[in-house]
């Protein structure tokens, strides 16, 4: 099993760190440079309003058929006829009710084909989403990844193309409607991909099947309201209550765009380990302690070792991301996600880990208070300090949920883990923090390098990556199923 999520994560990350990265903080910021914050800010807080009601579109069904899937794949056919017919109609009412709160708050001036294109994009998101989970599910991990990375690459190429060649045409309006031609290829590349793995027949709306889903699926749907919630509703709370709120949205976005890329990385992870935690904690296999270790030590590490460099070149890469539109403001919450992100990468294993051992009532609780926690302090905070104060709010949150997360999975989950096992990690973090207090200022590019350097050498020094390890994972044969 180790083997399999070792070759999986691999697969997953050669493509999304070839991708990804760049389209996040390319072209994504080559938008926010070209339009300004005003302008971005604006398109990023109507992003978050159809991310947060996006909810009614998924009910936790994506991560129900994963986990179901991975149980058992003959059900394949059966759910996916019921569901397609039952999401169109959802679909309704999420338009519905996006559309009344953008108008309630007054966010559709000027923007409302913006709008509209978003709605149509969660949806695009969301159907394809549901095709990877079935993929997920049978461990097809490599066409769970071309999914995840080809809606970015057609992206990639477009705006790229029109950034070169036709620069008058880059607005906010051509960014989203190729965000919607993007999706569309890729919802239909899907569909080719899983012809052959159903028998299609007539959509139908089983209304005691769909009700069974429901039933199970809606503390999945909850814990993912609450999340987005804590995790997207500051952007929306500074466009709605900050002096400038545009201009503050814009600002936060600008810290955000790494704090996003390193999250698809993460939430790759959480992908590939959730069906892999479900399939072992139902067949009650002893490796899964390995695997928690494992991947632990990975994205632990690895956003400890990306975060530190981000910390230690914060301007520069600022700088080089926005030219002349950097401010204080602007390094203060690139810091404060940088540090909010590091606590969020335990939710991706341990957040997993309890999703997939199906103890929704505890994440509920924990997601439900930093919800209240995050929503209460935000409207506290920002009309005083606008991005600043959300960023430390991000900060709390996150602190509070990672250590919550941690704290159940050793409590609900008999696994083999302890201090000792953290062990490197720690050393890791001494020598990076020795490194950061002990060594003189270097110049901007060379500094860059230098923290680089330390972050890999470290990495391997202290077996954070090794692979001699990684190697005999990769030869070694599976546990039998």
């Amino acid at each position: 099993m180790q083997k399999r999520f070792i070759s999986g994560i691999l697969v997953s990350l050669s493509l999304n760190l070839l991708i990804k990265p760049f389209s996040v903080l390319v072209i994504d910021a080559g938008i926010q440079r070209a339009l300004g914050n005003a302008v971005y800010g604006k398109y990023f807080a109507l992003l978050s309003l159809t991310l947060i009601a996006n909810v009614l579109l998924d009910l936790g069904i994506n991560n129900f058929t994963v986990r179901n899937i991975a149980q058992d794949e003959k059900r394949i056919t059966h759910h996916l006829n019921n569901i397609v017919l039952f999401r169109i109609l959802m679909f309704i009412l999420y338009t519905g009710v996006v559309l009344l709160f953008a108008y309630i708050f007054g966010l559709t001036q000027n923007n409302e084909n913006v709008l509209f294109l978003l709605i149509f994009n969660q949806f695009l998101v969301q159907s394809i989403a549901l095709l990877r989970s079935f993929f997920a599910g049978q461990h097809r991990f490599f066409l769970d990844s071309l999914l995840s990375v080809l809606d970015r690459a057609l992206l990639i190429v477009i705006v790229g193309f029109a950034f070169l060649q036709f620069p008058t045409w880059i607005t906010i309006d051509f960014f989203v409607l190729v965000q919607c031609i993007s999706y569309l290829i890729t919802l239909l590349v899907g569909v080719i991909f899983i012809r052959h793995s159903i028998r299609w027949s007539a959509l139908t709306l089983n209304k005691a099947y769909i009700k069974l889903v429901l039933m199970e699926s809606l503390p999945y749907s909850m814990l993912v309201l609450f999340m987005l919630i804590y995790n997207r509703a500051d952007t929306l709370l500074l466009r709605l209550l900050a002096v400038d709120g545009a201009y503050e949205a814009g600002v936060y976005a600008q810290g955000f765009r790494l704090y996003d890329a390193m999250y698809m990385v993460g939430f790759i992870f959480a992908s590939v380990l959730f069906p892999m935690f479900s399939r072992m904690l139902h067949q009650k296999d002893p490796m899964i302690s390995d695997l928690i270790l494992v991947s632990s030590r990975w994205l632990v590490g690895g956003v400890l070792a990306t975060v530190f460099v981000a910390i230690e070149n914060a301007d520069f890469l600022l700088t080089l991301l926005y030219k002349d539109q950097v401010t204080e403001s602007s390094s203060f919450v690139f810091i404060g996600l940088m540090l909010a992100f590091l606590a969020m990468s335990f939710n991706f294993i341990y957040g997993t880990l309890l999703t997939a051992n199906g103890s929704l009532r505890v994440l509920n609780r924990i997601s439900g208070f930093a919800a209240l926690v995050s929503v209460g302090l935000n409207v506290c905070l920002i009309p005083l300090y606008g991005a600043k104060g959300s960023v430390i709010i991000a900060v709390i949150t996150q602190v509070l949920v990672s250590s919550s997360l941690v704290y159940y999975s050793y409590k609900k989950i008999a696994f083999r883990a302890g201090l000792v096992d953290w062990i490197p990690l720690i050393f890791f973090v001494m020598y990076l923090g020795c490194f950061h207090f002990l060594t003189p200022a270097f110049p901007k590019f060379s500094a860059l390098l230098t923290s680089v350097f330390v972050v890999v050498f470290g990495a391997f020094w202290f077996s954070i990556l090794d692979i001699n390890s990684i190697y005999r994972l990769l030869i070694k044969k599976e546990v039998a199923q």
